[in-house]
C-alpha cells in the first residue's frame, strides 16, 4: 500500500503528463484509467472527464501525427516503445506540441494490459525552431534579393556585366567541349550622347529602359542571356541561335523594332529617331580560345557598322548589311 501511495505521489509530482489506458483483446488502445495532474494541465480536462474515456480522445484532439494507429499496436505488441511527437488540442482549443512516449505493460505471463503513455511539453522548442526557420527564410529572401541587386542593372533590370562576363566564360567552355556554336550580339544606341546632352538625362534613362526592354522581349528564352554592357551599349549571349543566319535575323528583328519606337532623336544624322548599331558573331569556340574573343569580334561588327552608316546590323569577318 505504501509502495503504491509513493508511486501515485510521484505520478502526480511529475511535470509531465502521464496517462495509462487499458488495451483491446486485439491490442488497440481502449480505455483511459489514470491521468496526472500535468496531463489535466496540459489538456484542460480534469479526471473526471477523461477518467474511462475512450483513448481515441487523443486521437481526436490531435494533430499532424506521423505515427499511425497500426504502427503503435504493432511496436506495443512487440513490447517496444514507440515515440512521435504530436500538435493536440486542449479544452479551450488551444493547441500545444508535445513528445508523445507510448510503452507497453505486460502481465506476470507477458500478456499486453496497459499502455502508459507520456507527454512532454515542447511548445517552446517547436516555436523557437519556427521562429529560425522564418528568420533563415527571410535571411534566405534577402541573399536572394542581393544576388539580383549584384547580377542586374539597376536602371535597366537586365543582366549586368559582371554577370554576363562569369556566364560567357561558363558557356564558352561547355560550347567547345560539346563542339556547339554560341552566338553573341553587340548594340550600341547611335548618337547617344548627342541625345543625352539635347534631351537631358531622364529622357536618355527612358531610352536605355525602352531599347532594353526591346531586346528583352525578344531574347527572352532560358538559354538568352541580356545584359547592359556599359553606357549605352547592350549585349545578347544565346546558346538557342547556333545557326549565324537565324541569330541574325532575331538580331535584325530588334533592331527594327527599336527604330519603330519612334523616340524623336534630333541630334542624329542617321535618323529622325532613336536606332542602334549592332554587331554580332557565331561561332564554336576553339581550345584556348579566350572568352573576351566573342566580345571583340562582336563588338568590332558593330563598329563596321556605324561606319557603314549606322541603324544596321554587320556580322564579324562577314560584313553582311542589314539597313533599314
Amino acid at each position: 500500500m505504501i509502495e503504491k501511495e509513493l508511486l501515485s505521489a510521484a505520478l502526480s509530482a511529475t511535470s509531465e503528463g502521464v496517462i495509462i489506458a487499458t488495451v483491446r483483446h486485439d491490442n488497440k488502445p481502449d480505455r483511459i484509467i489514470y491521468g496526472n495532474r500535468a496531463f489535466e494541465k496540459l489538456i484542460g480536462f480534469d479526471n473526471a472527464s477523461i477518467i474511462n474515456h475512450k483513448y481515441n480522445l487523443l486521437e481526436r484532439l490531435s494533430k499532424n501525427t506521423p505515427v499511425t494507429e497500426d504502427e503503435i499496436v504493432k511496436a506495443i505488441t512487440a513490447g517496444k516503445s514507440i515515440q512521435c511527437i504530436r500538435k493536440s488540442q486542449t479544452k479551450s482549443g488551444d493547441y500545444f506540441w508535445h513528445e508523445l512516449s507510448i510503452s507497453p505493460v505486460l502481465d506476470e505471463s507477458g500478456t499486453l494490459t496497459h499502455i502508459i503513455g507520456v507527454l512532454h511539453n515542447i511548445n517552446e522548442r517547436i516555436h523557437y525552431q519556427e521562429k529560425i526557420e522564418q528568420q533563415n527564410l527571410l535571411l534566405k529572401r534577402k541573399n536572394l534579393q542581393l544576388d539580383e541587386l549584384a547580377s542586374h542593372d539597376f536602371l535597366t533590370t537586365l543582366y549586368n556585366r559582371r554577370f554576363f562576363d562569369r556566364e560567357l566564360t561558363r558557356l564558352c567552355a561547355f560550347h567547345q567541349r560539346y563542339q556547339i556554336p554560341l552566338s553573341l550580339a553587340f548594340f550600341d544606341i547611335d548618337y547617344f550622347k548627342q541625345y543625352n546632352d539635347y534631351y537631358g538625362h531622364n529622357a536618355g534613362d527612358r531610352a536605355l529602359r525602352l531599347v532594353a526592354e526591346q531586346i528583352n522581349q525578344h531574347f527572352s528564352r532560358e538559354a538568352d542571356i541580356c545584359a547592359r554592357y556599359g553606357g549605352e551599349e547592350f549585349v545578347v549571349l544565346s546558346a538557342s541561335d547556333s545557326n549565324e543566319v537565324t541569330f541574325l535575323k532575331h538580331v535584325e528583328a530588334v533592331r527594327l523594332n527599336i527604330e519603330q519606337l519612334a523616340i524623336p532623336h534630333k541630334k542624329s544624322t542617321s535618323a529622325k529617331v532613336i536606332t542602334v548599331s549592332a554587331g554580332i558573331y557565331v561561332a564554336v569556340p576553339l581550345r584556348g580560345m579566350s572568352p573576351n574573343y566573342f566580345t571583340e569580334e562582336a563588338d568590332h561588327a558593330m563598329y563596321q557598322a556605324k561606319q557603314l552608316g549606322r541603324n544596321r546590323v554587320a556580322v564579324a569577318r562577314h560584313i553582311r548589311m542589314a539597313s533599314g
